[in-house]
């Protein structure tokens, strides 16, 4: 079920908030629960009880790190390991086995008979949501959960469940303890939730239409001005795409009575890519930083060359290969990671930027498209090759398609509209904006974006066929 599909707009949602308001308090959370596995369910019978066993087992595994809490021995360390390559192993085999499966076939020249599991949406985001909970039970950052409903509400609530963005259970659980709905919240959400889905109908869905006619051509059939348009048209598709999922995600969750994690500040701005990073999917880098990056600086602590320069590359390694089991996947999450590690080098020798702000944002942006023609296409090779296109080091196959044919009108006012939603303006008209605020007409200015806003988003889904979330298929 997709948060810009009928089905949820019409039936689900209204049910759910109906229900979460009208039934007991200490009843919402069981209400919530059934929510939110009727949301997983939507997926299929099988991946709903493959999702319950994995929850039943973390919550086990949970119990049992909390027995050895107190332990000063290696006992505690080796429960810790047996748990998070649990979960690892669990990821690997339903997102990576027809990779593995597929390059062991390329190296040793055998067929292999493929394995074939169920798809489970969202894997990524819940088993990461699990490895987190587990290392804070470890590092004594939290009690392991023992009322399995709260741990299942916590693993299962359907507006984080499928693309996050990721939550710290101790944070979750925090706010379920104090878990209140009032009319204010309600309206905020309902809000946040309308501009999300603003972003994905009008501005991701539309350009999307458009990159995938050019990525579906061969990597040489586009000159160079359209391998340049499809790449800059992903870049807006992508970020409006995955954050307006979290818009409504957080408009959800504050409908419901929580406070999801922001996961997005501007990242077109960036000045240098550690700033991207900064400003992009922020949950997941800090999952990264937290869970990866600060354990490897601590147990190579004695290496004192390249040290934060090689924990950097090996992070954004797996930053590619979480985000898809492909090669072009990895060379994305390599190509950052060459920059980042580049960037935490010059930073170490004290190296300050002499470049006017202007280069750097111009470099800093050329990187990012790069990267994102890499991570759109669908095998390295192509996106080498489309790369080539782009830069003049290939030359195109006449095709008789040119610019025109995919830039028109409406195309170029929703990349105009993209750009300009890129840019806080309130931080660039503060005065502005406080006059506005302080203003009789704050109110109604607000209600008639709103209402537009929902109302031609409405009518784009009612007039269009539904798209999926990009980021869902990780």
């Amino acid at each position: 079920m997709v948060f810009s599909s009928q089905i949820f707009l019409f039936i689900f949602l209204p049910l759910c908030i109906l229900g979460a308001y009208l039934v007991r308090p200490d009843f919402r959370k069981y209400f919530l629960i059934l929510a939110s596995l009727a949301f997983f369910a939507w997926t299929g019978k099988k991946p709903l009880a493959i999702f319950l066993v994995f929850v039943i087992v973390n919550y086990g595994m949970g119990l049992l790190q909390g027995r050895f809490r107190d332990n000063k021995g290696p006992g505690k360390k080796v429960v810790n390991w047996l748990v998070i390559l649990s979960n690892v192993a669990f990821l690997l085999a339903f997102k990576y086995l027809p990779f593995f499966t597929n390059v062991l076939a390329e190296i040793t020249g055998a067929e292999l008979s493929r394995i074939e599991l169920p798809v489970l949406l969202g894997v990524s985001f819940f088993v990461f949501g699990a490895i987190s909970y587990q290392y804070d039970i470890y590092y004594n950052k939290i009690a392991p959960q023992k009322n399995i409903a709260d741990f299942l509400l916590y693993m299962s609530f359907f507006p984080k469940l499928l693309q996050g963005p990721i939550t710290r259970a101790g944070d979750f659980a925090a706010q379920l303890a104090n878990n209140k709905l009032n009319l204010d919240n309600l309206s905020s959400g309902v809000y946040r939730f309308t501009v999300g889905l603003a972003k994905k109908v009008i501005i991701a869905d539309q350009l999307g239409a458009m990159v995938d006619q050019i990525f579906a051509n061969p990597a040489n059939a586009n000159g160079v001005s359209v391998a340049w348009l499809g790449a800059f048209g992903y870049a807006m598709q992508i970020f409006f795409d995955f954050s307006g999922y979290t818009d409504m995600a957080i408009g959800l969750g504050q409908m419901l009575g929580f406070n999801l994690p922001e996961n997005f500040n501007f990242p077109y701005l960036a000045l240098n890519i550690s700033d991207f990073w900064r400003r992009w999917h922020i949950t997941l880098s800090s999952w990264f930083r937290d869970y990866v990056f600060y354990p490897l600086e601590f147990k190579r602590r004695k290496q004192k060359v390249f040290r934060t320069e090689s924990n950097t590359l090996i992070v954004f390694f797996l930053t590619g290969f979480w985000h898809g089991a492909g090669w072009q996947f990895i060379a994305w999450g390599l190509w950052h990671g060459l920059f980042s590690s580049l960037e935490a080098f010059l930073r170490a020798k004290k190296v300050k930027a002499k470049a006017p702000t202007v280069v750097r944002y111009i470099v800093t942006m050329l990187i990012v498209l790069v990267g994102w023609v890499l991570f759109r296409s669908p095998g390295l090779r192509y996106g080498l090759q489309y790369l080539g296109v782009m830069f003049g080091l290939v030359k195109p196959v006449e095709t008789g398609l040119t610019l025109t044919w995919y830039l028109n009108g409406k195309i170029a006012f929703i990349l105009a509209l993209a750009v300009l939603a890129c840019i806080p303006w309130k931080q660039l008209l503060p005065k502005y904006f406080e006059k506005l605020s302080a203003s009789k007409l704050n109110d109604p200015v607000r209600l008639i974006v709103f209402l537009g806003l929902l109302v031609f988003s409405i009518m784009m889904v009612m007039s269009s066929t539904y798209t999926s979330f990009i980021y869902f298929k990780f």
